[in-house]
């Protein structure tokens, strides 16, 4: 096959992309990568590069996000080359409006979490008629990780970090009326209700009698809660880091925006690095006993970080979703812990670094399970038998 894939402004989308590159030339296929940073001038990754690549038939593009569609001008070019485009969305899809409107005629959308398909077929059947879930892949290390024994760090944290307070402020700003009441009340409804992700708290909060709102307002509600789904990321994620910090052990953290985290000056708290690129990030993964991991507010789907952890063998400590616990047995291939009992998050950890054997039974069964499904290998079968199927379906 012949495929097109796509260079962003986001490093570890492209990270994800070489991988991609990586399996693809692995399986005999032929590449091309557009830089979308600068698609008029990069060498050898321009648009006058595309046009070369083109003049032979091209099986897919695919990309990442709204990537392939970032304008309408790239909308006409893949319908004027009758180029089927695959999006593989990593954020929720209700954060992207227009683009889930204005696509080619021939595309497919691969969502992280179970939960975002069904949000795409109830809100977008008519743009998005094909839509399927797709895990997150894991990057198989080139070189044996450490031993548990010989790792550096007891408990590791990589991810940004933002003060939950300004995403209040910005709603303020932004929104006013029904809607800044209605965002405010999903918030407080998600901090008791962790198991909502933010479209089912918005419907939870709009089906009441004083609203009643029709699926148009729940979507235009939606689409203004980006600022509301980060708030709750946030703010379980300061919850977590603080859990860990009461228990007295020491906790590495590795991301941005860590200098303004209240807790900040803690002294079992160590900031390693604002920014290093992703490949690096799982190198230092590697060197940690217990990778902590808070899902980005996906209820019923995955994150990398879960994957690659185990991979490097290492624990990933992280909440659960409906898919994960499908997947991964609490305590045997994984750890849980409960965003409403973070109380316990020490009693776990004092339990696993207390018994490396335990440890280390669990990590062999968890790297079992993500060879089988969730290495770059498997990923990509999953998209080109889609896109095969895609095909034969359109020549019908």
């Amino acid at each position: 096959m012949r495929i097109i894939l796509f260079y962003s402004g986001i490093e570890s989308f492209n990270y994800f992309t070489d991988e991609i590159n990586k399996e693809l030339h692995n399986s005999g296929h032929e590449t091309f990568i557009l830089d979308l940073r600068d698609a008029n001038k990069t060498p050898e990754h321009s648009l006058r590069d595309l046009y070369e690549f083109t003049k032979a038939p091209v099986d897919a593009a695919i990309g990442y996000d709204q990537m392939p569609t970032i304008g309408p001008a790239y909308v006409e070019l893949w319908n004027e080359l009758n180029i089927p485009v695959i999006s593989i969305f990593m954020d929720p899809p209700f954060r992207f409006g227009d683009y889930n409107r204005v696509l080619p005629k021939s595309y497919l959308r691969f969502c992280c979490d179970i939960e975002h398909v069904t949000w795409c077929k109830r809100f977008c059947s008519d743009t998005i008629p094909n839509v399927y879930f797709l895990p997150h892949g894991a990057t198989v290390p080139d070189k044996e990780p450490s031993s548990w024994e010989n790792k550096k760090y007891d408990i590791l944290f990589s991810g940004t970090y933002y003060k939950p307070e300004s995403y209040i402020r910005t709603i303020r700003e932004k929104y006013s009326g029904a809607v800044q009441k209605i965002l405010f009340d999903t918030m407080e409804f998600m901090k008791a209700n962790t198991s909502f992700s933010f479209p089912a708290a918005i419907d939870r909060i709009l089906s009441c009698a004083d609203y009643n709102a029709d699926d148009l307002t729940r979507l235009s509600v939606m689409e203004s809660g980006e600022e509301a789904d980060w708030y709750i990321r946030m703010y379980y994620r300061e919850k977590v880091i603080d859990s860990v910090l009461n228990s007295g052990r020491d906790l590495w953290v590795l991301g941005r925006g860590w200098e303004n985290y209240p807790q900040y000056n803690h002294p079992h708290f160590h900031h390693i690095s604002e920014r290093v690129p992703f490949a690096d990030s799982l190198d230092i993964m590697a060197d940690a006993k217990i990778n902590l991991n808070v899902m980005p507010w996906y209820k019923d789907g995955t994150h990398d970080r879960v994957f690659n952890t185990l991979l490097r063998h290492s624990i990933p400590l992280t909440d659960s979703s409906n898919y994960l616990k499908e997947m991964f047995i609490d305590r045997s291939s994984i750890y849980y812990y409960e965003l409403n009992k973070l109380n316990m998050i020490p009693e776990i950890i004092e339990d696993l670094l207390t018994d490396p054997l335990k440890a280390k039974l669990c990590i062999l069964k968890g790297i079992a399970i993500v060879h089988e499904k969730y290495t770059w290998n498997q990923i990509i079968k999953s998209i080109l038998n889609a896109v095969n199927a895609f095909k034969s379906d359109s020549e019908e």
